[in-house]
């Protein structure tokens, strides 16, 4: 786990250095809100500009990355994802370019949050957090997203505002998934 933190320092570092807003989404940061559990990747959501990519890739010497600069331009111009992989450890960074409301309400209401190596990293609010998990399992992607919602709602001491949650789910045609994680938390 110590080193996809360090890769998820590496990014935060590259992302604030270049002044570019971003959010630690995905596991990463529901671990952070909720239960721990194994991942290989970092999820960022970033406010990234065409003229930025070259300057975040330079971060990522192609001796130690793998990236492709036109799939990185491709997802800024289509508001999609790509990614940058740590050859030696084969560690993946996914960077998904804000291009909805939700993911920009990631960014805009992301809270700073303290690392294991005494850092500090940009992480997505866990309201946001949970309205994105519970837009991708709408998607049809995974039972994991209604666990991590699950584990960051029931975790003792969490101070997630529910309320708020189920506004922004009804506000973005989601209401119907915040209601199965509700019957998820009653069957335990």
């Amino acid at each position: 786990m110590k080193i996809a933190f360090d890769l998820l320092e590496l990014v935060a570092r590259s992302c604030e250095e270049l002044g570019i807003p971003y959010a630690i989404g995905g596991s990463m940061a529901s671990m952070t809100y909720g239960e721990l559990r194994t991942t290989r990747d970092v999820d960022v959501v970033v406010s990234l500009r065409g003229v930025d990519v070259p300057r975040l890739l330079a971060r990522f010497p192609l001796s130690e990355f793998y990236h492709d600069e036109a799939a990185a331009l491709e997802a800024v111009r289509t508001g999609g994802e790509f990614n940058i992989i740590d050859n030696e450890r084969g560690l993946k960074i996914d960077l998904f370019v804000a291009d909805d409301e939700i993911a920009e309400r990631q960014i805009a209401h992301a809270r700073r949050l303290g690392l294991p190596s005494g850092g500090t990293a940009m992480f997505s609010a866990p309201e946001e957090l949970i309205l994105m998990k519970m837009k991708f399992y709408s998607m049809g992607w995974t039972e994991k997203h209604l666990r991590d919602i699950a584990g960051m709602l029931d975790r003792p001491g969490a101070e997630i505002d529910e309320a708020r949650i189920a506004a922004l789910a009804g506000d973005y045609g989601l209401a119907h998934v915040w209601q199965a994680v509700q019957l998820r938390r009653e069957k335990g």
